[in-house]
């Protein structure tokens, strides 16, 4: 019943080495998870500002917690690559060289015609010939994916289509709530857009949209698009559905780059990140252009490091025609082809200075010092410039249209010498580094004004992401590592180089093809610590990964929820005039008989852009404006019932038209949102003797 003096000692000596081993089996973990927390708690301090000084000390700390055990314990590879099955080689989707010269001459033949017709800005002269040529240069020069072994299979992981299935609809949450209420109102800029989709429904064809400094087509025809094949109208809305349908897509697209990277586990955190992201989601609601450089950043980058590794034709082919297809969306798209040679550069010297490693266990890559490697690459070139070609043509018909945004927020904007330009530049960068953490865009409708790109989580594991970069490539010098930071470092370019105007550095809508490779960063220290704590083989350790995954999971919901839906929305509802009511009352006149002829809009500095009036009103192309005594004292002269919009505090403007509308209705529109009333002065219809 009870031990005798001589095993006392004996189980105390137990005792003592079940308790070291114990020590010696889960200190690392609580390191690791003492790491988050402190990374967690410097993002809090950092991102409020007053406290940051102590916000850097809680990263520095828990850098140092976190490589410690990462340092000391077995190497996490990540991966390694996906394995494949060993497929045999492809061939030619036409098997008859004669025939595949025939079509890669009618290719070219085609694409100098479609070149032709494509002068003047006219989509449409040269349509038909660029189709055709895109057809033959395809059936040229792809290749039918080559066969997997007999008998082999790959095997479909249910858990992680269902795991991937939930963090889409995650990301569709995010992003359709309320999507007709967040953001409320509209900018100017959204009034130049729907005017050019009006333009499309009126039958326009242009390459390219020259109004507002010039905008690509992609769009302005997707949003026409969706008008005829939907119930929407030119509206706010129809903008925004089309912006969010490709913020929704990029999330599986994501996970597909981040797997073939990095695996399963950094795949799926990458995708939740950026699901929940409200960086993206802000600028995918927005309704302007600013999502689809990440949209296609995305699948050509995963073509084309699939390409590096592979060198397959169709994978270099595949990144070719996403990246021209891509050019056609947005201004910051046009970095990627400048990152595209980056990473091939990276190639070559990684595959010529052989310390630059595979990772342990990946099939061997192909070489790019091998002809074939260079001939499909110029392939994946020729793609790209055949679907870049109306662009090509407009470019040279019209380069300082074509240039004119990019050049005016580089050194084409101002008068700056080389010293100061490369002062402004390293500017530049610090603050768009700091944008992360610290201090982040300064424009309302695109973000809360100087908050941090990134909420409490991300921003705490982002800082662990940046030292577990370095170590791994200190330690490990694989070039996945290096591709990742030349790919983050590149598609912040576009907000860095603004050196014309520093101030509008750093811009969230300009880096937002970083957004999916920043989270791919943030995932993978969050990966480590539960891959470390998951091989402790234990129930506790199991138990505490769980644990913290879906603390972390659950609290960043929460941050980035609140951000968008609650403090973003009070900011721009703040900000932006609502011209969504201003409409609702021009449609109010209308139902009461009245017509778009006899509304007018009185203008008054800084206030409410007539255009989105009209829209809201659902007449994208009235324009009538009154701002002389004149032209309102001609206007009374028309027994027609009236309406005129006047801002609250224009007295003058109150007064005048109180004299010449003795017999008009006054009202103060009272706004649900405070300081945006305005003043409706409503003239009956007079009878004419």
């Amino acid at each position: 019943m009870f031990a005798s003096a001589g095993e006392a000692p004996q189980q105390a000596k137990m005792s003592r080495v079940s308790w070291r081993q114990w020590v010696s089996t889960y200190w690392p973990a609580g390191l690791l998870v003492l790491a988050l927390l402190l990374a967690l708690a410097g993002q809090w301090l950092v991102s409020g500002r007053e406290r940051a000084a102590l916000g850097v000390v809680c990263f520095a700390v828990a850098a140092v917690c976190f490589v410690v055990p990462i340092w000391r314990g077995p190497v996490l590879q990540h991966g390694p690559y996906p394995r494949r099955l060993a497929a045999r080689p492809g061939r030619a989707l036409v098997a008859a060289r004669v025939l595949r010269f025939f079509l890669a001459a009618n290719a070219l033949a085609l694409a100098v015609l479609a070149y032709q017709g494509f002068a003047g800005n006219r989509l449409m002269g040269g349509l038909w010939p660029w189709l055709a040529a895109l057809l033959c240069f395809g059936l040229a020069f792809a290749q039918w994916p080559g066969s997997s072994p007999a008998g082999a299979r790959r095997r479909v992981d249910w858990t992680m289509v269902a795991a991937l299935a939930a963090i889409t609809l995650l990301a569709i949450g995010f992003r359709v709530y309320r999507l007709d209420l967040v953001p409320v109102d509209m900018t100017s800029d959204h009034a130049e857009k729907l005017l050019d989709v009006q333009d499309v429904l009126d039958g326009a064809r242009p390459i390219f949209f020259e109004r507002n400094t010039g905008r690509e087509m992609f769009q302005f025809y997707l949003t026409a698009a969706l008008i005829w094949l939907t119930p929407l109208t030119v509206s706010h809305l129809a903008l925004k559905v089309g912006t969010a349908l490709f913020g929704i897509l990029t999330v599986p697209m994501t996970y597909f780059l981040a797997r073939d990277q990095y695996g399963r586990l950094v795949g799926l955190l990458a995708a939740f990140f950026l699901a929940v992201s409200h960086w993206h989601v802000a600028i995918t609601r927005v309704g302007l252009r600013f999502p689809f450089t990440a949209a296609f950043a995305v699948p050509a980058l995963y073509f084309l490091l699939r390409a590096l590794r592979h060198n397959r034709r169709n994978d270099w082919l595949a990144a070719g025609l996403v990246l021209g297809v891509g050019l056609h969306t947005y201004t910051a798209m046009r970095v990627v082809p400048l990152l595209f040679l980056l990473l091939v550069g990276v190639k070559v010297l990684a595959d010529g200075w052989r310390v630059w490693r595979r990772p342990a266990g990946a099939a061997p890559e192909q070489s790019a010092f091998s002809v074939a490697f260079w001939v499909n690459g110029a392939l994946g070139g020729l793609a790209a410039s055949l679907v870049f070609l109306p662009l090509l043509r407009y470019m040279r018909d019209a380069p300082e249209s074509f240039w004119y945004r990019a050049q005016s927020r580089s050194l084409g904007g101002a008068e700056l010498g080389l010293a100061q330009a490369w002062s402004v530049f390293w500017g530049n960068v610090r603050a768009a580094l700091l944008m992360f953490n610290y201090k982040g865009d300064v424009v309302p409708i695109n973000t809360v004004p100087e908050s941090p790109v990134l909420g409490l989580v991300s921003g705490g594991l982002f800082v662990l992401g940046g030292v577990y970069l370095l170590w791994r490539l200190l330690r490990l010098r694989q070039r996945r590592d290096v591709y990742l930071v030349v790919m983050v470092g590149a598609l912040l370019l576009p907000s860095i180089l603004s050196l014309a105007f520093p101030q509008e550095n750093p811009s969230v809508v300009r880096t937002g093809g970083a957004v999916p490779l920043v989270m791919i960063w943030v995932a993978l220290p969050l990966a480590a610590v539960l891959q470390r704590l998951w091989q402790l083989g234990t129930r506790p350790g199991r138990g505490l990964a769980l644990l913290v995954a879906a603390g972390l999971l659950l609290l960043a919901v929460a941050n980035n929820y609140r951000w968008y839906f609650v403090t973003y929305d009070a900011e721009t509802q703040e900000a932006l005039w609502n011209t969504g009511e201003m409409g609702a009352v021009v449609r109010a006149f209308l139902a009461d008989g009245g017509s778009m002829a006899d509304v007018y809009h009185v203008p008054f500095p800084y206030w409410a852009d007539t255009r989105n009036i009209a829209i809201e009103a659902g007449h994208p192309r009235w324009n009538q404006v009154v701002t002389e005594p004149g032209e309102m004292r001609l206007n009374a002269e028309d027994p027609a019932a009236k309406l005129y919009l006047i801002y609250y505090n224009d007295e003058v403007s109150q007064k005048l038209l109180s004299t010449i509308y003795p017999a008009g209705t006054w009202q103060r529109y009272d706004s649900a949102r405070a300081g945006k009333d305005f003043w409706v002065l409503y003239v009956p219809a007079r009878t004419v003797p």
